[in-house]
């Protein structure tokens, strides 16, 4: 496995977070895992929410790319959260366009992530966020 840092995009201001991730590049397939942890509340700049960097740039096949997302909201959010992490058909490949959630108020919805409360509010142990996933290498 090959070490890289993820990074979030469309962030506003400061990043906050800081980040470790793990992949393989293997046969024409990029195998990965990325934890992001905010430490400093982080907020997206726009209410498409966050995205996130890929370790190797991902091949725009026409439809979307889907990966697993899981958000542990720990003492800033008690609770955790199932989500996805999407790769539009019009992306570049370059990274992850959106970050999502299911949403408190409808359990199927999903909701973009664009709020990491870090260290506001007095949290202690703020939200980690983990993607992972396999997509074909551009």
């Amino acid at each position: 496995m090959t070490s890289w840092t993820p990074k979030l995009t469309n962030v506003q201001g400061t990043d906050g977070t800081t980040s470790d991730g793990e992949f393989v590049d293997a046969n024409g397939v990029v195998t990965f895992t990325a934890m992001i942890v905010a430490r400093k509340e982080t907020n997206s700049a726009s209410d498409a929410g966050f995205g996130l960097t890929l370790p190797v740039p991902a091949k725009v096949t026409g439809a979307r790319t889907v990966f697993q997302l899981s958000l542990d909201g720990r003492s800033a959010d008690h609770g955790v959260w199932t989500g996805e992490a999407q790769i539009y058909a019009g992306s570049d490949g370059k990274s992850i366009d959106r970050l999502r959630v299911t949403g408190t108020s409808n359990g199927a919805a999903v909701q973009n992530i664009t709020h990491l409360y870090g260290d506001a509010e007095g949290v202690t142990d703020a939200e980690i966020i983990t993607v992972s996933g396999s997509y074909i290498r551009a």
